[in-house]
């Protein structure tokens, strides 16, 4: 396929913030561009930037949350403003939106450092989430991204790219190797899924321990999906190459976007040939 002329304009778009809403508007129409769906545009601007299509996430993850927390900043497009600083505002307003809102003005003013949000969200983070935050909130923030999960892979579930006659069910919690949602192609489970929310400390020894036990799903029904959310950023990198250095061929890893489109997005990682 040639390029279209208006995605080699977005491809060039050296403003961060520019870029990501050029491309957010882009991947609200796909068939535009003559691509079926947005992942198929996010690899065609990847392409012509020359870089991983995962790349493009920060951008697009940077700029929605912008548009719901700091829509004034979104449209001045300062290029000075760093696009880290606001990925990490993010990961504030996960585990403390009180926070999260007091920061936000004073680092677009440019009073606030993304030194001092950084310390900020290690604080934040060693308070166990922030104050207030209890462990039954912390269940029903699990709950409610698993739900959201959910209702995206009922409307879409091609997005698992395992083809179009497959549909996803809640899974019985009786199994030998329980899940929480299946894959059903005519009738029979293809693959197992399992949904991780948010959270703060991930370290080697979780990620290996989530892992072995999409491993066993993999065993037990052919494939298994390690969903969770696009705010993991480093340990999906990590879960990614441990998948590929674990010679894990029947997992994939999928990061979960809440804010792209209207039932969110989903950005899978599989070895080839898995």
């Amino acid at each position: 396929m040639t390029s279209d002329p208006s995605l080699e304009a977005l491809a060039k778009i050296r403003n961060w913030i520019g870029f990501g809403k050029a491309l957010s508007a882009s991947l609200d129409d796909p068939s535009r561009f003559g691509f079926e769906d947005r992942s198929q545009v996010l690899a065609h601007v990847a392409k012509l930037r020359g870089v991983d299509p995962s790349s493009l996430r920060n951008p697009l993850a940077a700029v929605n949350w912008m548009k719901r927390n700091a829509p004034e900043a979104l449209e001045h497009e300062n290029p000075d403003i760093p696009m880290t600083g606001v990925l990490t505002l993010s990961q504030i307003s996960i585990l403390s939106s009180d926070l999260a809102q007091r920061l936000t003005p004073r680092f677009f003013s440019g009073e606030v450092s993304r030194g001092d949000l950084r310390k900020a969200l290690e604080h934040v983070q060693a308070a166990g989430g922030g104050r207030g935050v209890t462990a039954h909130e912390r269940v029903k923030r699990a709950q409610a991204f698993e739900e959201k999960v959910y209702r995206f892979l009922r409307q879409t579930p091609a997005a698992l790219e395992l083809g179009n006659d497959v549909e996803v069910v809640r899974s019985p919690r009786d199994t030998l190797v329980p899940s929480d949602f299946s894959v059903l192609r005519d009738g029979k489970i293809a693959a197992a899924i399992e949904c991780k929310a948010h959270r703060s400390k991930r370290h080697r020894r979780y990620l290996i321990e989530i892992l072995s036990m999409a491993a066993l799903r993999a065993r037990a029904h052919h494939h298994a999906f390690l969903i969770v959310p696009d705010t993991w950023e480093e340990s999906i990198a990590e879960l990614s190459e441990l998948v590929r250095d674990l010679g894990l061929q029947s997992v994939a890893i999928a990061a979960f976007s809440e804010d792209a489109g209207k039932y969110g997005e989903l950005s899978i990682h599989r070895l080839s040939g898995g």
